[in-house]
């Protein structure tokens, strides 16, 4: 309440970029003080490298080996079918820079880098929220001190991911394209879907252009009288390109990260049956819901604050945000949740939505701060669902 009053609007300029700068600091303290309690109550090994090392789960092990050793030439006598060619490069490749300047072991410096990006997108998201305290307050909570913040803290893409599709609708935003296509280049070798926030920058050029009195049909011959607009477009999908090539030359196969996904057991189907299939793995035991179940409900409060952002005309990140939600649904359920919490323009809008009166605000940053520690808990003794 007391952030919320600095930052009225008769308050100085300067009051409040300290309070937007302090407030995720705040969070990020918070955050480490109760995952680390979380930590220190299933573990007898004491300090920050055991802790940073307990919530390295998962996928972070995959990105940890590319860090370290790069990807592999395939085959390889005795090593697996599946390989490291699904995880994209960008978020390896810039934690193994910073570990050539300290040297640290690459679990450290991956959990410090995530920290100081998912901090970063706390700023980012500042204009995104409209400048709306209490909002930005709940989504500074949700990445820092959340539930999930785990994700958002450990040696995942997840920190990276958002801090760069802020980026990009932050740039759209100020209709500043050259800036979204640069952020875009870099999000899609963060992750495949982040190709995919090409669509986003069309959409808001159309919308633009409409606003100016341009008509629809007149938008592609405009278009392409842009250069700056194309260059924007085109350079949105590098980083993938980048990748294809490199995959190429070093293994023999652009698209290897495509054919490993079916050694993860990643075999395209159809997205409703596997929502179907998911709900319908009722618990054998007790009554709380299975892995399956999270991971199908996630899907679908994923597709339905997508459709919210619609409703309120933020076409962009409704397409983006349900594509990226859709297109690995196509082979399964596993990291549904992750998938979905890890969408900026949700979590956004989330913060906004939560916002709306002080009871709700109170209500959700209690949840959000309580649930910490138990998800924590949950995330390091291998609770499928949060895969």
């Amino acid at each position: 309440m007391a952030l919320e009053a600095v930052a009225r609007p008769n308050a100085g300029g300067r009051f409040v970029a300290v309070a937007v700068v302090a407030v995720p600091l705040a969070f990020v303290v918070s955050g480490l003080a109760i995952r680390y309690a979380a930590f220190a109550s299933v573990s007898a090994e004491p300090g920050f490298a055991a802790y940073a090392q307990a919530l390295c789960r998962w996928d972070c092990a995959w990105y940890v080996g590319i860090s370290e050793h790069g990807y592999e030439r395939f085959p390889i006598p005795g090593q697996s079918n599946v390989g490291r060619w699904g995880f994209f490069p960008l978020y390896p490749m810039l934690v193994a820079a910073i570990r050539s300047v300290f040297r640290f072991p690459t679990i450290l410096v991956a959990s410090i880098t995530s920290i100081a990006c998912s901090y970063a997108a706390c700023l980012v998201a500042w204009p995104l929220l409209e400048k709306n305290m209490r909002a930005y307050v709940l989504y500074c909570a949700f990445l820092l001190s959340g539930p999930f913040s785990y994700h958002f803290t450990t040696f995942l893409t997840e920190p990276l991911f958002v801090l760069l599709t802020s980026c990009v609708f932050l740039a759209l935003k100020r209709s500043s394209y050259l800036a979204a296509g640069l952020s875009s280049a870099l999000l899609s070798a963060t992750r495949l879907v982040g190709v995919l926030v090409v669509f986003a920058t069309v959409i808001q050029m159309f919308t633009d252009y409409r606003a100016k009195g341009g008509s629809t049909l007149s938008f592609p011959r405009w278009l392409l009288g842009r250069p700056d607009l194309l260059v924007a477009i085109f350079i949105s999908p590098a980083g993938l390109f980048a990748y294809i090539l490199f995959l190429y030359l070093t293994v023999g196969d652009g698209f290897a990260f495509l054919h490993v996904q079916r050694a993860f057991g990643r075999v395209p189907g159809n997205p409703l049956a596997f929502i179907w299939d998911g709900f319908s793995a009722v618990p054998t035991t007790g009554w709380l819901p299975t892995a399956p179940q999270w991971s199908a409900l996630a899907a679908l409060i994923g597709l339905a604050l997508s459709a919210v952002l619609a409703v309120r005309r933020q076409y962009g990140a409704a397409l983006f945000c349900a594509c990226c939600i859709i297109l690995p649904l196509i082979t399964n359920l596993a990291s549904m949740v992750r998938y979905v919490v890890g969408l900026a323009p949700l979590t956004i809008l989330l913060a906004m939505l939560s916002s709306a009166s002080k009871p709700t605000f109170l209500a959700a940053l209690a949840l959000f701060l309580g649930a910490c520690y138990f998800m924590t808990v949950a995330w390091i003794g291998g609770y499928l669902a949060l895969v």
